[in-house]
């Protein structure tokens, strides 16, 4: 009995300290069911199909006992392996970035193409009206110096002369 209560206790508390703020219980609803689809299709992807109808945290310790086991082997893999399968598989990242580079170039090309054919099929369109005129350029009008300027300046010119 006295186990029991604890758990109850337990429970209590859990479900308080979830209520806890603002949060509605329909959204609350809402993420645990998210939350659940994400851990069942992580586990689904580590672990295999879930056959025994586990809950969620059921799941999470069977998916952190698989990585604890994963990362023991991990350790007493030789360095050397390790890095051959990094190596192996950033070039497969690579190649698969690559084929997708000109899977999209390609498809480029195919929608330019479209546009193209659009365009070379649609109803050349007769021009109406009259042809736009460009405005010509209106004619420069050179100006004339100044005759008493070029006095000034010869006068200047003999004065430095004479006098310098």
């Amino acid at each position: 009995i006295i186990k029991e209560e604890e758990t109850a206790a337990d429970l209590e508390l859990k479900a308080r300290v979830f209520s806890f703020g603002e949060y509605k219980a329909d959204v609350q609803d809402k993420m645990l069911v998210s939350l659940n689809k994400k851990v069942t299709e992580v586990y689904r992807r580590c672990i295999g199909e879930n056959e025994a109808n586990l809950g969620t945290l059921q799941m999470l310790t069977v998916i952190e006992h698989q990585l604890d086991d994963l990362l023991e082997c991990l350790e007493r893999v030789p360095q050397a392996k390790i890095e051959q399968a990094e190596k192996a598989k950033e070039k497969e990242r690579r190649m698969r970035m690559r084929d997708e580079k000109v899977r999209q170039q390609r498809q480029l090309q195919e929608e330019r193409l479209q546009r193209a054919l659009a365009r070379a099929q649609a109803d050349i369109k007769k021009k109406t009206g009259r042809k736009l005129m460009f405005r010509s350029e209106p004619v420069l009008i050179k100006e004339k110096e100044d005759e008493d300027q070029g006095l000034i300046d010869l006068e200047k010119e003999e004065a430095l002369y004479y006098f310098t």
